[in-house]
């Protein structure tokens, strides 16, 4: 995924909010469900369970190398969903809404000058600060091509 949208919190009732909603999640869970753990980080015989329920919903399926277009992507979709986006916002139980810029991460040369930049244009900040919506960007490692 490149950019998507994750809302979360530990009182949120997350089933009821998507009900109402046009959202269409890619991902959704629940306090107390159990948690897949990738990295093996629950000790044998113990069971992680999620802390807060949410959901994740695709705003750009534009590739890791394409932050430009993520970026326009993202702010087609806010424009689009603005109404229920505002909704979620005043949702009780919500502690956090994000949008998260997956970004390919190219490593530098060990003598280059070369640095790596994520640019944002202004409206989709404004955008994402009248909807309380914070930015998160993960670097991916770089993929051959």
């Amino acid at each position: 995924m490149s950019c998507v949208l994750r809302a979360v919190g530990a009182e949120f009732e997350v089933d009821a909010f998507l009900r109402r909603s046009r959202f269409s999640p890619m991902k959704v869970w629940r306090r107390g469900e159990k948690l897949s753990s990738r990295r093996g980080d629950a000790e044998p015989g113990q069971e992680l369970k999620h802390g807060q329920s949410g959901f994740a919903a695709l705003a750009s399926a534009a590739p890791f190398r394409q932050p430009a277009q993520q970026a326009s992507d993202a702010e087609l979709f806010l424009k689009r969903h603005e109404a229920a986006l505002s909704a979620l916002a005043d949702c009780p139980g919500v502690d956090a809404i994000l949008l998260d810029f997956g970004i390919e991460d190219r490593p530098l040369g060990l003598y280059s000058s070369d640095t790596q930049t994520s640019y944002f244009p202004p409206e989709l900040l404004r955008q994402m600060g009248k909807l309380n919506i914070g930015l998160v960007i993960t670097r991916y490692p770089e993929t051959a091509d």
